[in-house]
């Protein structure tokens, strides 16, 4: 019998995906950005990238990356990317956490 999926690392992984692929459809709809849009690939290659090296940057920072603050991180970095791209974000488009706002910023450096 397999239980792979009552592992609670493995079910707090899927609840961390599951927010990183709501994020992306939010996101893009907020925006505007029709979701065949050719940009997309190239941005969630980008976050992703960024997205991991903060788990070593929240680590050294002392920043516990847990099943809430994992997809927030990821949702800073995917508008980061974006924005990086040319893509005005609004400002109130996500909540202002102190924390995962410094990884941000030492991330991007």
């Amino acid at each position: 019998m397999d239980n792979w999926d009552r592992d609670p690392s493995v079910r707090a992984m899927r609840r961390v995906f599951t927010g990183m692929e709501k994020a992306l459809e939010d996101f893009l709809q907020q925006l505007n950005i029709d979701p065949l849009d050719h940009r997309i690939r190239d941005w969630l290659e980008q976050a992703l990238a960024k997205y991991e090296n903060a788990w070593g940057v929240a680590s050294r920072m002392g920043v516990h990356m847990d099943e809430d603050r994992a997809p927030a991180v990821y949702a800073r970095c995917l508008l980061k990317v974006i924005s990086m791209d040319g893509i005005k974000i609004p400002v109130n488009m996500l909540p202002i956490e102190t924390d995962t706002e410094r990884l941000i910023s030492e991330v991007f450096k």
